[in-house]
């Protein structure tokens, strides 16, 4: 999953920014966006023309049906940054679709996902409405000042002229009197017409409740999938680190033992011998389940929070020869969940570093977002790159890491060109 450029959440308290259906700044918006739409009006319609004129040759329909995806994800970006500008409503984002794929494919299926998404048509249908609108009123009202202003002065010229030859049936009283009337309904478009802009914004621009609910059952559903999938790669992980290092020592263990019995009453020294290599495989075996517990849950998170942890984390990678900085910004203590999984995320990263990256150096950096309510967490590293999320069902590693971040509703993605340097990068909301 990747994490939203374009859809940062454009929100304030209504009580500090009041709602602005009319005023200056509301006019002033629906005239300058009459006079660009005389232009901008037909440059997305231009290209939706030369898509389907290109239907045939295939390459021309993609590219022009690209452009115009873009072009309508950048429409909808700026018509909510002028909603919340002009109207100060504070209109929340709908969620988006994010591909899971990687690469290419994570780019056209992102695509994909877009166009076929209510979010973007409504968008679309946002922008032209009110934009069409806009053109109306702000030419009506163009055309009431014109008369307005031009009228009353035609009208009396006609009249000393030729009374048979011109307006003959607009005298210049009546000329003066609708020019009158013509002026006041120009100021009153001008000033009462942004009302239904705004009406227009709180239509269409927020998600549906439908839909709302939608994402939010999906999001629920993907949350539970990660959690299963996350449990299912822990234990995974678990039985390996137990079958891999504690269990052959445990036996090695035991097997030292059983001789150092068969040697107690015919070569003492033997058996005293092996009564010390069991106490080193004692000790060892300790040592490795320790690892294997602080896999699970690290006492250190719990009592003394994340700093310290990832900092034990980054002094047992140095150790092993990469120069790692770490860089937490946090106010305060974070959720329990949220702590366990960004320590997760940069202790299962680094040791990837570690064992795979051939890396001179890493980067870890933590930061608290208190305008998002969101934990940032990214590991960069200088190596040789390639690193990339495996499907397969048994895979642990970066998956694991995905499905631990899914499981928090957050978000996680991995940059890892084959030309080098790896950032892993996850984002976990920290609103219950």
């Amino acid at each position: 999953m990747v994490a939203m450029t374009l859809d940062e959440p454009l929100t304030r308290p209504n009580d500090v920014v009041p709602f602005r259906r009319i005023g200056v700044v509301p006019s002033a918006s629906m005239l300058t966006g009459a006079a660009i739409g005389v232009l901008w009006f037909w440059i997305p319609l231009i290209i939706i023309i030369i898509g389907i004129s290109s239907i045939p040759s295939v390459v021309g329909f993609a590219l022009a049906a690209v452009v115009f995806i873009y072009l309508m994800r950048g429409v909808e970006w700026m018509e909510r940054i002028r909603s919340e500008a002009v109207f100060g409503f504070g209109i929340p984002v709908p969620p988006r679709k994010l591909s899971w794929y990687n690469g290419f494919q994570r780019w056209a299926h992102q695509l994909w996902l877009d166009v076929s998404n209510a979010r973007f048509w409504k968008a679309a249908a946002h922008h032209y409405l009110r934009l069409t609108y806009d053109m109306l009123a702000s030419g009506v009202a163009l055309a009431l000042l014109l008369f307005a202003f031009v009228g009353p002065a035609v009208a009396t010229a006609i009249d000393r002229s030729d009374a048979e030859a011109g307006l003959w049936f607009l005298s210049p009283p009546l000329a003066w009197l609708l020019a009158g009337v013509a002026l006041i309904a120009a100021v009153a478009i001008i000033v009462l017409a942004p009302a239904l802009d705004a009406s227009i914004d709180r239509w269409l621009l927020p998600p549906s409740a439908t839909a709302a609910l939608q994402d939010e059952v999906s999001a629920l559903t993907d949350a539970r999938q990660g959690a299963v999938s996350s449990a299912q790669t822990e234990r995974h992980r678990i039985e390996r680190d137990l079958h891999d290092s504690v269990q052959p020592r445990l036996v090695s263990l035991a097997m030292t033992i059983g001789l150092a019995q068969t040697k107690l009453d015919t070569d003492l020294p033997q058996a005293k011998k092996l009564i010390g290599e069991a106490h080193d495989d004692a000790k060892s075996a300790l040592v490795e389940l320790r690892n294997v517990v602080r896999g699970i849950a690290p006492t250190i998170l719990s009592d003394r929070g994340l700093d310290a942890a990832l900092s034990s984390v980054v002094q047992r990678i140095e150790t092993s020869g990469v120069p790692t900085s770490l860089n937490v910004h946090l106010p305060r203590r974070l959720p329990d969940e949220v702590e366990a999984c960004a320590y997760f995320v940069v202790a299962e990263a680094l040791t990837n570093v570690a064992k795979h990256a051939s890396a001179t150096q890493a980067v870890v950096t933590v930061r608290f977002d208190e305008t998002a309510d969101a934990l940032y967490v990214s590991v960069f590293d200088d190596g040789v790159g390639g690193a990339a999320v495996n499907a397969d069902d048994d895979a642990t590693g970066l998956r694991g890491l995905g499905e631990r971040v899914r499981a928090a509703r957050g978000t996680f993605e991995v940059s890892s060109p084959v030309t080098g340097s790896t950032i892993v990068t996850a984002v976990l909301p920290c609103a219950s």
